[in-house]
């Protein structure tokens, strides 16, 4: 191992760090998945020149026979597995981190891609601004891993995924050369497929993919509000504004294309004033009914939470739950946030669609109270760490089930038959959503020390994704593919586009040196071996 690192820590332009300590490798071989990987070493670059000549070193390490790859990791929040690797962990937090400084007037702030999202969220802050993408992770992930995650939270459905918030950015692509990536005209694509150069190559094969696979491409993606599996090959032509942005392509590669070093982030500013509505559900018959109402009157946020994740809620934070009493004894809530730079315009839009609700037949709670706006959104944000928490002997919270999308027409239909395939298996789970666009985050408890545990938990994703796609869904919306659903990704798209997939990531990474065995070439088998077999959560 010493002698394969030599040529890249005795390289005048690397400055990083570099360990291969069993205590460096064991600090990284988990994420929030249900994965362990046990990475070769990790590499922590203080400066792009170091990723660059980490990737050159990879390059030549695979052209002269010996395989190396490199996953880049921030938060180490993942919960598909997608910083997991054999290889090596480029540690992108430790010090590839700055920040710089807010633009109020364009609404925009740099990042290099190591920094953390609550860095972000402050700075934006302190500027009356937001980014957008808001995760219920926030305080603990990484920029990087949102961006190789398309990652979105709960104001998502006002502002859009993290791909909707980012203007640009750059990378360092398998030829150790960085490169930025933003919109296009047609014009400027053109001048770029003239460049005898890698990002030339890059540009011309990426459009006559593009120009041969249009039908293929628009006929087999998925048609949900959002979506975070496979390559986005559909979102990078803006018809409306005739441009191409190659740069959404890494947005949501889970690191497969290339290491991202850079972005410019939008910010938002959000509404002054906030008013909440909240509608239990006892019939998941008028679930998508309830959803629709609010949705037309276009609140920042629409969440849900089950009886269940309420009833922990009782156990954990009694003062929430007594505050969020309207949904005990339902089956599920739904509430919504309306923004409004007064608070008799949100207080309007509020009620309008509470109005709407009412009319429909579905009772309706006005909140007033910041406690109690709080209190329901405190629930909902901690429904899997509360069942972390759980007091089941012998199980373990297995976040595996909890990324799918389906369209809401088909909610409720797609909600009774999950809990009609959990009961087979007699598990105590809780879910949570962003209803609004169809998501749910459902998380079981598991005995992973009972015998075939590990096969269990794969049939049950094997179940689920079959149920989702049967229902016009998609497998992952926010969380990715990883480890967990690159097996799968062929049952969702088929195998022309899989094909499509795997001839992007060719142009990119010919060597395959970038996060190998994600989005293209993971295995059931392989998914099966590394799932963690101990019920301790950590």
């Amino acid at each position: 191992m010493r002698g394969q690192l030599y040529s890249l820590m005795t390289n005048p332009d690397f400055n990083g760090v570099v360990e291969t300590t069993q205590a460096a490798r064991e600090a990284v071989k988990r994420d929030a998945s249900i994965f362990e990987v046990v990475p070769t070493g990790v590499i922590a670059p203080r400066d792009v020149n170091d990723i660059q000549a980490a990737v050159r070193w990879a390059s030549e390490e695979v052209e002269a026979g010996r395989p190396v790859t490199l996953a880049a990791r921030v938060g180490g929040t993942c919960m598909s597995g997608g910083s997991l690797t054999e290889g090596y962990v480029l540690d992108l937090k430790r010090f590839f981190n700055f920040t710089g400084q807010v633009d109020p007037a364009a609404r925009t702030i740099r990042t290099q891609s190591g920094a953390m999202h609550l860095t972000i969220e402050k700075a934006a802050k302190k500027a009356g601004l937001l980014f957008a993408s808001y995760t219920s992770s926030r305080e603990i992930c990484g920029i990087g891993g949102m961006l190789g995650n398309n990652a979105s939270g709960e104001q998502s459905i006002k502002y859009g995924p993290t791909s909707a918030n980012v203007n640009n950015v750059k990378v360092v692509l398998s030829d150790g050369n960085e490169y930025e990536f933003g919109p296009l005209s047609r014009a400027e694509v053109e001048d770029k497929k003239r460049q005898p150069t890698f990002e030339g190559e890059i540009y011309r094969r990426m459009t006559d993919l593009l120009d041969k696979n249009s039908f293929t491409i628009d006929r087999n993606h998925p048609r949900t509000v959002k979506n975070a599996a496979g390559y986005q090959l559909w979102d990078l032509w803006d018809a409306h504004k005739q441009t191409l942005n190659l740069g959404r392509l890494f947005i949501g590669a889970q690191g497969t294309l290339g290491v991202i070093t850079e972005a410019e982030l939008k910010l938002v500013k959000p509404g002054s004033h906030r008013r909440m509505i909240v509608t239990p559900i006892k019939d998941l018959d008028k679930l998508a009914e309830v959803v629709k109402t609010m949705l037309a009157e276009g609140p920042a946020i629409c969440e849900t939470f089950d009886h269940f994740t309420y009833e922990l809620a009782e156990k954990y934070y009694p003062q929430d739950a007594d505050r969020a009493h309207v949904a005990r004894g339902k089956h599920m809530v739904v509430f919504s946030i309306f923004e409004g730079e007064t608070q008799d315009q949100a207080d309007i839009i509020a009620g309008a669609a509470k109005e709407a609700l009412e009319h429909k037949g579905h009772d309706t709670f006005w909140i007033d109270e910041k406690e109690v706006i709080e209190s329901f959104l405190l629930i909902r944000r901690k429904s899997f760490g509360m069942l972390l928490e759980h007091p089941t002997p012998n199980t373990r919270a297995e976040a595996f089930l909890e990324d799918t999308i389906v369209p809401l027409e088909h909610y409720g239909d797609f909600l009774r038959e999950l809990e009609a395939i959990l009961e087979e298996y007699k598990l105590i789970y809780t879910y949570a959503g962003h209803i609004g666009h169809g998501s749910i985050r459902l998380i079981p408890l598991v005995d992973m020390e009972a015998p075939g545990a590990a096969e269990t938990v794969m049939e049950l994703e094997s179940k689920v994704n079959d149920l989702v796609i049967r229902y016009g869904g998609s497998i992952s919306v926010d969380h990715n593919d990883g480890i967990i659903r690159t097996p799968f990704l062929e049952k969702q798209f088929g195998t022309e586009m899989t094909k499509l997939f795997e001839e992007v990531k060719n142009i990119f990474d010919p060597l395959n040196i970038f996060n190998a065995g994600k989005k293209v070439g993971g295995t059931y088998e392989y998914a099966v071996e590394h799932i963690i077999r101990e019920n301790v959560n950590s």
